[in-house]
């Protein structure tokens, strides 16, 4: 095998060239127009060496993967009831904190809508109490008015003062 630097082979792969080794250096060989001396051997096989060990750690990495994905995938038939009673416990908790948000919601709602009509009210009645009381004070005033004009204490009907009040003369 002198086409092929098998001591070089031997040093960076650690272990002899199979056949299938040989055949694919041998058409790097002939693809480059290489001797089995050129200098370019040792960057070659370094190359393909990480080539093969980054091949090898790709395709191993992938077994891993899949075996993990696969007892992944095993867990849930295997704990199949304690998933379904923690399944049923998260679900009973998530109903749980979601009818007391909606009860939190719908009595926030309610107490704002029972506020705003009580202040509604509270405003409606004020001035319903207000007019109330201005036709209470205006009768109560024309009543005394009359009540006065008949006992007869104003000796001339009233009339007003130079400061706009009502005022008239008294007899005695």
């Amino acid at each position: 095998m002198t086409d092929l630097p098998e001591d070089l082979f031997t040093l960076i792969y650690r272990r002899a060239p199979t056949e299938q080794d040989r055949a694919r250096l041998l058409a790097v060989k002939a693809g480059l127009g290489l001797s089995s001396r050129d200098e370019l051997w040792p960057v070659l096989m370094v190359l393909d060496y990480y080539e093969r060990a980054i091949r090898s750690g790709r395709i191993d990495t992938l077994r891993d993967v899949e075996r993990v994905l696969d007892e992944l995938k095993a867990i849930p038939d295997r704990a199949g009831p304690i998933a379904s009673a923690e399944a049923q416990k998260a679900i009973a908790r998530i109903i749980e904190q979601a009818s007391d948000k909606i009860a939190r919601n719908a009595a926030q709602k309610s107490i704002t809508t029972a506020d705003r009509i009580s202040r509604r009210q509270l405003i409606v009645a004020a001035v319903v109490g207000a007019l109330v009381a201005a036709c209470l004070a205006g009768t109560t005033a024309w009543g005394m008015y009359l009540f006065l004009e008949a006992r007869g204490l104003c000796a001339e009907p009233p009339f007003l003062t130079d400061g706009g009040q009502i005022g008239c003369f008294v007899q005695r």
